[in-house]
């Protein structure tokens, strides 16, 4: 069983180092071309996977209506926030507002999917939205949500619906076949929007940027994925999620690393505020059943009843 965290830490360093990599990435593209790059070369990824392991499958009429909007939504609007706002806002407060993103789709589960929302949820949520506050506000003359913060708000939004939507099309489609479908639809939508927008692209002169957006979008949307949708099956997906808290720390000290970005006293402690609410709100904790003997000896074995 440990072996799998282990492994599912893979996936959790990509995407907490990819925040970092897209950050230096906006200087070298304009952020729609650098998410066309990637689509592109995730696709072309997905692509072979699905052809080499057999994964594409009939779809049915309504099943292209799930795709379509997963396409347009959890690719085509996901990826034009999420690069457009690295370009306002560091790697690390990308990373936080990201971090949002279970505790969001948890409560738009609960109005779509019927699934329950507990006091624990919304307990969760608060702690985590003043974490925010406080990354966004404390040490600042002025509460000041920035450009920034609002396009990787949007990219939570955009991301936590997409799930959704996924949700409800893997209950009659499989799911690795559901995320290449949906990632060369995105892709089909995503050219000719770039096209259309982009009279006078940005685009790097060397070959490294190139090969680096290449890199980025193959290991984070295609190799990523694919070993965490494989890990996830041994461990189950409620423990797996709390891997994924670690995603705003890895990028904290990834950017602190690779681009000297400064950690502040607010970061940590918004973070840190976040990821306590996020894991709050979204894991399931079990209670310790204290057994005790004729004799003082306490039992210490651990009950596996949920609260």
């Amino acid at each position: 069983m440990l072996s799998s965290y282990l492994v599912l830490l893979i996936p959790v360093i990509i995407w907490g180092s990819n925040f970092v990599v897209g950050s230096w990435l906006v200087g070298q593209f304009h952020p729609l071309i650098l998410a066309a790059i990637r689509i592109i070369f995730t696709s072309c990824f997905l692509l072979g996977f699905a052809f080499f392991t057999h994964r594409f499958i009939r779809i049915k009429k309504r099943q292209w209506v799930y795709l379509l909007a997963i396409a347009f939504i959890g690719t085509l609007l996901n990826q034009t926030f999420f690069f457009q706002a690295l370009g306002y806002t560091s790697a690390t407060e990308a990373a936080l507002i990201m971090s949002l993103a279970p505790i969001a789709t948890s409560i738009m589960a609960y109005f779509f999917l019927r699934e329950p929302l507990t006091v624990r949820m919304i307990l969760g949520s608060l702690i985590a939205v003043f974490g925010v506050y406080m990354l966004v506000a404390v040490g600042k003359q002025h509460v000041a949500i920035g450009l920034g913060d609002l396009l990787a708000g949007g990219a939570m939004l955009t991301f936590s619906i997409s799930l959704i939507l996924i949700r409800k099309l893997t209950q009659t489609f499989e799911s690795t076949s559901a995320t290449v479908y949906s990632t060369i639809l995105g892709a089909c939508m995503f050219v000719p929007f770039v096209y259309v927008n982009d009279q006078h692209p940005i685009v790097a002169h060397s070959v490294w940027p190139w090969v680096l957006a290449a890199l980025s979008g193959i290991l984070s949307q295609g190799v990523g994925g694919l070993i965490w949708n494989r890990g996830i099956t041994k461990v189950g997906a409620s423990k797996a999620s709390i891997l994924l808290n670690l995603q705003p720390f890895v990028a904290m000290i990834v950017g602190y690393i690779a681009l000297g970005s400064p950690i502040t006293k607010s970061q940590v402690i918004g973070g840190t505020l976040i990821v306590l609410g996020v894991v709050f709100a979204t894991v399931r904790f079990r209670a310790i059943k204290w057994q005790t003997k004729k004799n003082p000896a306490i039992s210490n074995e651990m009950c596996a009843v949920e609260k």
